[in-house]
C-alpha cells in the first residue's frame, strides 16, 4: 500500500521576527545577554514532538547571531567527517527567501557547526559552510576563519554562539531585502533530531521551499 502521509507541518509556512541588536552579543558560548524575544518558536510540537533545545537568532547589519542551549546533555558524540551522524547544527539562509523555487542558488547557503573536534583536547567548536546537494549554482565560499563560534559546556548542558559575518552571506541586504529563508535541523546523539520549518521527511537539506521565512525587525 502507498503510504501518502505528510506531517502536519507540510501543510503550513512558517514566520519569525528575528530582532535587530543594537550590541552585537559577545560569541563566548554564554547566553546571559540573550532575550527570551529572539529565541525561536517551538513549531515540533505541530507533530507531535518535544524540543530539547533553545535556539536563538539576531542580526544586525554585520550579520546574524545565533545562540543554542543543549539541555540534559550527559555525553558527545563529534565526527567532523560524518557531521549529521554525530551532535550537529546544520543552519540554512536563502538571503533572497524564494519559496518558487525547489533547487538551491547562489543566495543559499548551508553551514554546520559542532560543539567540539579540533584543538588540543578535541573541544574546541567547529563551523563550517558546505555545498547543498542539487544546487542550480552554489553560494560563494565563507571563509572559515570569519565564523565565529563559543562554546560553553555546563554540567548537564552545552550553550554555543554563533556570529555569521555579512560578508560571507551572498545577498545579505538588510535595507534592501527584509526578509531570509530560514531553516535548521540540531542532531544530538542522545536525543535524536530537533528540527523547525520541516523534519528530515521533507527535502530541507536541498529544496529552499521547505525553510521558513525571518523578518529582520528593527522594531
Amino acid at each position: 500500500m502507498l503510504n501518502l502521509f505528510m506531517p502536519p507541518r507540510a501543510f503550513f509556512s512558517y514566520s519569525f521576527a528575528c530582532h535587530y541588536r543594537e550590541e552585537a552579543p559577545r560569541i563566548d558560548g554564554n547566553l546571559r545577554d540573550w532575550d527570551d524575544a529572539e529565541r525561536l518558536p517551538d513549531l515540533m510540537g505541530i507533530d507531535g514532538h518535544s524540543p530539547f533545545a533553545d535556539l536563538y537568532m539576531a542580526w544586525d547589519d554585520a550579520g546574524l547571531y545565533f545562540g543554542l542551549e543543549v539541555a540534559k546533555k550527559s555525553s558527545y558524540r563529534i565526527d567532523p567527517r560524518n557531521v549529521d551522524q554525530g551532535d550537529c547544527l546544520e543552519l540554512w539562509i536563502d538571503t533572497r527567501d524564494l519559496k518558487d523555487v525547489h533547487r538551491a542558488n547562489r543566495y543559499c547557503h548551508h553551514f554546520y557547526f559542532l560543539p567540539g573536534g579540533t584543538g588540543k583536547n578535541g573541544k574546541k567548536p567547529i563551523g563550517r559552510q558546505t555545498g547543498i546537494d542539487q544546487a542550480r549554482e552554489q553560494a560563494p565560499p565563507c571563509p572559515e576563519e570569519s565564523i565565529k563560534v563559543g562554546l560553553r559546556r555546563l554540567k548537564r548542558s552545552y550553550q554555543m554562539e554563533i556570529a555569521l559575518p555579512a560578508a560571507g552571506l551572498n545577498g545579505y541586504q538588510p535595507g534592501e531585502f527584509g526578509r531570509l529563508g530560514f531553516t535548521y535541523l540540531l542532531h544530538d546523539s542522545e536525543h535524536g533530531v530537533q528540527s523547525w520549518s520541516a523534519g528530515q521527511d521533507l527535502p530541507i537539506d536541498s529544496d529552499p521551499s521547505t525553510w521558513g521565512t525571518v523578518e529582520l525587525s528593527r522594531g
